[in-house]
């Protein structure tokens, strides 16, 4: 259970949510006085099979961010909301950043937090392919400065979302476009699947290895889909997903000094 903190009387309850993009810089200096941490969600614009919509990884990052920044009293930065996906190029609507380009975005976001004061950052990732370039930046800025420390947390990785996965989708939840993914984001923008067909899938066990260009990924999974049932995916069981998950990542915030 985290604390409440007790925010001075001028500052408590003018962040709508704890949203940066709500706060005046009066707000965040304030806040800073009494907290250095923010919660930075991260993700991709990229496709998720015929049945899943192309803001996945950055929807599932920043509706949990949002719900759990409200919870814990914690700043939460704007979704980056295109991330290392050159992966899903070959499927239109995806976008992507180079792995170079990626880790000069994020010296600057660390550049950016530090100037202000901010000592956490935590990140709440909703894409694989974010991973290794995320790390690396990470290292990179930590053989530079002393100052910030980062905290990872891929979602869809906890043991306690992947126990809900693995007792309800089975083998069919995949890797891709999985059931509980998709599941999250009928969920959080149940309005988008409206126009969108349920289908149930054939999940077909395919050798690969990572990383693959765009052209093999395309080959390998030419659905977009990767090993996965997302026929499976229900509003109802995105909702238990996004409980779940927020626990478990108020849960990892509150380790935090």
């Amino acid at each position: 259970m985290l604390p409440i903190i007790d925010w001075p009387p001028c500052f408590f309850g003018l962040i709508e949510g704890m949203q940066l993009k709500h706060c005046t810089w009066p707000q965040v200096e304030e806040y800073l006085k009494h907290k250095q941490t923010i919660i930075q969600p991260i993700g991709s614009t990229e496709q998720h099979g015929p049945t899943g919509i192309i803001g996945t990884d950055y929807r599932c990052a920043e509706f949990l961010a949002a719900a759990v920044g409200e919870r814990s009293q914690t700043l939460v930065a704007p979704p980056l909301c295109v991330g290392m996906a050159e992966h899903h190029m070959n499927f239109p609507g995806s976008l992507s950043f180079r792995p170079s380009t990626y880790n000069a975005i994020m010296q600057d976001l660390f550049y950016s937090f530090a100037q202000h004061g901010f000592k956490n950052v935590f990140f709440i990732n909703g894409h694989g392919g974010n991973v290794i370039p995320l790390q690396n930046a990470m290292c990179e800025w930590k053989a530079r400065h002393d100052s910030l420390c980062f905290y990872l947390e891929s979602w869809w990785r906890m043991p306690e979302v992947l126990a809900y996965e693995e007792q309800h989708f089975g083998d069919e939840n995949g890797s891709h476009a999985t059931c509980g993914e998709v599941a999250l984001t009928m969920f959080s923008d149940a309005e988008a699947f409206e126009k969108i067909e349920k289908q149930n899938f054939k999940v077909e066990k395919v050798d690969y290895q990572f990383p693959l260009s765009a052209k093999e990924f395309r080959e390998k999974f030419p659905d977009g889909r990767m090993q996965s049932n997302p026929g499976l995916s229900t509003k109802e069981h995105g909702e238990k997903l996004f409980h779940i998950a927020c626990e478990a990542l108020l849960e990892r915030l509150s380790r935090l000094p």
